[in-house]
């Protein structure tokens, strides 16, 4: 008998206990849409730079993507941005991310190709996760189609913990919901 209300009471607990929930401010604008604001994109400032060095690489930060010194010349490699979510690349993106992979293409070998998926707020946590990496696996995937070895890119979700902007609008989430690049030796 002492051993089933121990087992009752335990299983309450686990129950009352429950996951806790993230608290999201909501406001009386309508849930983003699912189309990429994609025309949003076209227009972003690049004069906001910063340098910073990684693994005697140079990387330029810049606001959709970073400037490596790759072989010599100074290449842009542009972040891959997603729709309200998914993971799949629109058209666009499609042609970003091969662009991306001709670029990369010349990385010397024993550099990997880290691709980093990133959410927006809308979500919990484990879901951001989740989505996080089915991005950054979807750019891998594209990345290795293009003739990236495998082998030289890894993946990593940041989920919704890497935000690039704070404001609570469309246009800031959409700057969330992206993968990017990163080179480490």
């Amino acid at each position: 008998m002492k051993k089933l209300s121990i087992y009752t009471f335990l299983v309450a607990a686990v129950l009352f206990s429950g996951c806790s929930q993230k608290e999201v401010e909501v406001t009386n604008e309508p849930a983003p849409v699912e189309q990429t604001s994609e025309s949003a994109l076209d227009n972003v400032d690049n004069s906001n730079v910063q340098d910073e060095v990684v693994n005697d690489e140079l990387l330029e930060k810049a606001e959709n993507g970073y400037y490596y010194t790759i072989n010599g010349e100074k290449v842009f490699i542009e972040n891959i941005y997603f729709a309200f979510d998914k993971y799949n690349l629109s058209d666009k993106m499609k042609s970003v991310a091969k662009s991306n992979a001709e670029k990369l293409s010349a990385v010397q070998a024993g550099t990997t190709i880290k691709v980093e998926g990133n959410c927006d707020e809308w979500g919990t946590d484990e879901y951001n996760y989740a989505l996080g990496l089915k991005r950054a696996k979807a750019v891998k995937d594209f990345l290795v189609m293009d003739g990236i070895s495998e082998s030289a890119v890894s993946v990593v979700s940041f989920g919704e913990s890497n935000p690039v902007c704070t404001d609570k609008n469309r246009e800031c989430w959409q700057k969330n919901r992206r993968s990017e690049h990163k080179l480490v030796k």
